[in-house]
């Protein structure tokens, strides 16, 4: 019978718990990747995809293998994201702009004690609204608990990678994980869930919690949810909306010149000089740009997500969703981070993931 794994208490992180590549301690050296992990999305086929997208609500089954006399142990991979990780110097910093190399992440491996000795596991398990005076449905989750020190780490929506060990007679196999990682980040073979937050578009943005904030990221490193800053983020959830892979390396400007123009104002403490209505001048998913003044360069970027306020109008309640540096996160308007010079954006009036040449990486946003 399968029994929906349960953590117990998570163990504080010890200094030094977070390494560009982690190996096992007091394990047998495990080789190369051997193992991949199959996945189900409420109860649906299974697939052997390195990456699942549900949406939030939904139930996730993981499976591999069985192997005899042998001992599963499943991992939670997390990426440090109480930190700022740049290719590229700040705006702020000496040399603005200036490429630095690619970033080396920080990671922290957690084992999933309660799915020890699994081959199969309810990774997320939403209960059943029917019992016990029809409450809403309860989600129950195998996942690590608060794995890192950031008020932007979600635990219910976002990006989760997993790997698993298979323990028989001394060795060691294993599926993907943090020691296949090049100088560009982690593998793409680790294996990923990618829970998104609502259907659409935003629903896709919203699958980048827990992505690195990465100033200066390249596209290998967005597509691949390793790091992103704010016109990646937004472009390439746009690519997974579509099914297509960015090719571009966007900029906050190109977006600004691609894209065909709502409307503009002038933000003071989020509150706008003209009536911007939503559901007419604004949407949901609408990109929203900020610069210092009408004739400065555009250097911030984000989605418009909700009227949150609920006045029908562009406000300082409003929240934006937005990556830069820091990891992608809300933001009400009334926090002054797109003060200045706005320009709303339509993104669906150009396909951004038309076949194009990569260009050399820049930097995007310079809010601090």
């Amino acid at each position: 019978m399968l029994l929906t794994c349960r953590l117990g208490v998570v163990m504080a992180l010890v200094l030094g718990a977070f390494v560009h590549v982690f190996f096992v301690q007091g394990t047998a050296a495990a080789g190369p990747p051997t193992i991949g992990i199959e996945s189900s999305i409420d109860g649906g086929p299974w697939t052997k995809s390195p990456a699942i997208y549900p949406v939030k609500g939904q139930s996730v089954r993981l499976k591999i293998a069985e192997q005899p006399g042998a001992t599963a142990r499943w991992y939670q991979v997390v990426p440090d994201i109480s930190e700022v990780y740049q290719n590229c110097n700040f705006p702020w910093e000496p040399n603005p702009y200036k490429w630095i190399g690619l970033a080396k992440i920080k990671y922290l491996r957690k084992e999933l004690e309660g799915c020890r000795g699994r081959w199969e596991v309810d990774l997320i398990r939403n209960g059943d609204p029917q019992r016990k005076g029809n409450k809403a449905a309860e989600t129950v989750s195998a996942m690590v608990k608060a794995p890192v020190d950031s008020p932007h780490y979600r635990e219910d929506a976002g990006s989760f990678w997993f790997q698993v060990e298979v323990h028989k007679k001394g060795r060691v196999t294993r599926s993907p994980g943090v020691e296949d990682s090049d100088n560009k980040g982690l593998s793409p073979k680790v294996f990923r869930v990618s829970v998104r937050d609502g259907r659409g578009y935003l629903g896709y943005v919203t699958s980048f919690f827990n992505v690195p904030g990465l100033f200066g990221s390249i596209p290998h490193q967005s597509n691949n949810y390793i790091g992103a800053d704010c016109a990646d983020v937004l472009a390439s959830a746009y690519g997974k909306w579509r099914g297509k892979t960015i090719q571009k390396n966007y900029s906050v400007a190109m977006l600004v010149t691609r894209l065909r123009k709502r409307a503009e104002a002038e933000l003071t403490d989020g509150k706008p000089n003209k009536t911007l209505e939503w559901g007419k001048q604004i949407h949901p998913g609408d990109f929203i740009a900020v610069g210092s003044s009408k004739k400065g360069p555009y250097v911030h970027i984000g989605a418009l997500f909700s009227d949150a306020d609920k006045n029908g109008v562009l406000s300082a309640g409003d929240l934006v969703l937005h990556a830069g540096p820091m990891p992608l996160h809300f933001t009400p308007l009334r926090e002054g981070k797109f003060d200045g010079n706005v320009v709303i954006l339509d993104p669906h009036s150009a396909d951004l993931a038309e076949s194009q040449i990569p260009v050399k990486p820049v930097a995007r946003e310079t809010r601090k």
